[in-house]
């Protein structure tokens, strides 16, 4: 019964999580404002560069640190569920505990796209969304044009 309701628990808190994040898909990942045609088609001034690598320096601290507090509770969960004798009450608390810091981790990743929105603007956050769609399913369409086996099966060095 316990692992029964544990697992609609888990189900439950994974299924929120992509609405959360939905928003992080939508954005390139990395330094993208440094690709000099990215930098140019967005007209990005050097100000707007230097805010963007501030944004990005914080937002990675904070994504280090709280993807190794998230890894911690992770961790205090899969001792609680060893344990000879399973205590429910606690498995729940560190179960929350755990989605707690995968909430704040994905709230990080979420700020940081609001941040990106309140430096570029408007306008040349749509272009960089279509931008990054346009390149999104050219990638994937190359990805399914490949020779079966996918890239890096076969090549010279390889058998």
């Amino acid at each position: 019964m316990l692992r029964k309701t544990l697992s609609v628990m888990v189900l439950v808190a994974m299924m929120g999580i992509p609405v959360i994040v939905m928003g992080a898909q939508d954005m390139p990942h990395g330094k993208w404002w440094h690709n000099p045609e990215v930098s140019k088609q967005m007209n990005l001034t050097e100000e707007e560069i230097g805010s963007l690598d501030k944004a990005y320096l914080e937002n990675r601290r904070n994504l280090i640190d709280l993807k190794g507090k998230l890894e911690k509770e992770r961790l205090e969960l899969e001792i609680l569920f060893e344990n000879e004798k399973l205590n429910e009450t606690e498995v729940s608390k560190q179960f929350g505990k755990v989605e707690n810091a995968r909430t704040r981790l994905s709230a990080e990743r979420f700020r940081f796209i609001v941040e990106v929105r309140k430096i570029i603007g408007l306008e040349r956050y749509r272009t960089l969304k279509t931008s990054f769609d346009k390149f999104r399913k050219q990638m994937r369409h190359r990805i399914a044009e490949s020779p079966k086996g996918g890239p890096g099966k076969s090549g010279p060095g390889r058998k």
